[in-house]
């Protein structure tokens, strides 16, 4: 079901302001939008009930726990038939070192973000989870060299009058 909201210019800068810090109190929230802080609560209310605010996370950087090996792997399915691809994206949201997964168009069928403590734990991860899937035709490893640019937010441009969203929940 998809649903269309509009996000006033009020909303664009709360998102803003939440998705440069969501530990932001919501009397300064309200302070910074020029609203009342009931209005605020309110407003952030809605904005989670409609989908647009996901999720209230704290972003943890692997590299700073000791996962030092960050992999991009491209995985071909052998049988591409829906409850195949079902049964791998679920296998693929119960491992741990699998943050990202996504089915995507081209040469592969998914594309997975993986971080792993070293080469030798990538090792045992690709024997269990990609070799051993039965179902994985082929897949190729990248393993990037630096982190160019990073990013979770969601740029609002806070000066447009009125922006329509489509919420799908």
């Amino acid at each position: 079901m998809i649903k269309k909201i509009i996000l006033d210019k009020v909303d664009r800068k709360l998102l803003n302001l939440l998705q440069k810090d969501n530990q932001t109190p919501t009397r300064v929230l309200a302070e910074k939008c020029h609203i009342s802080q009931p209005t605020c609560l309110r407003r952030l209310r809605e904005l989670r009930s409609a989908g647009v605010i996901a999720a209230d996370v704290s972003l943890i950087d692997p590299f700073a726990l000791g996962l030092g090996l960050m992999v991009f792997l491209e995985v071909s399915l052998a049988n591409q038939a829906d409850e195949c691809m079902q049964a791998f994206e679920a296998s693929m949201r119960k491992e741990a070192e699998v943050m990202q997964c996504y089915f995507v168009s081209g040469e592969y069928d998914y594309f997975l973000v993986i971080h792993v403590l070293d080469m030798d734990a990538y090792y045992l991860f690709v024997r269990r989870a990609i070799s051993g899937s039965g179902n994985v035709r082929n897949f190729h490893s990248r393993f990037p060299m630096k982190c160019a640019k990073f990013a979770t937010r969601i740029a609002f441009d806070e000066k447009a009058a009125e922006l329509e969203v489509k919420i799908s929940k």
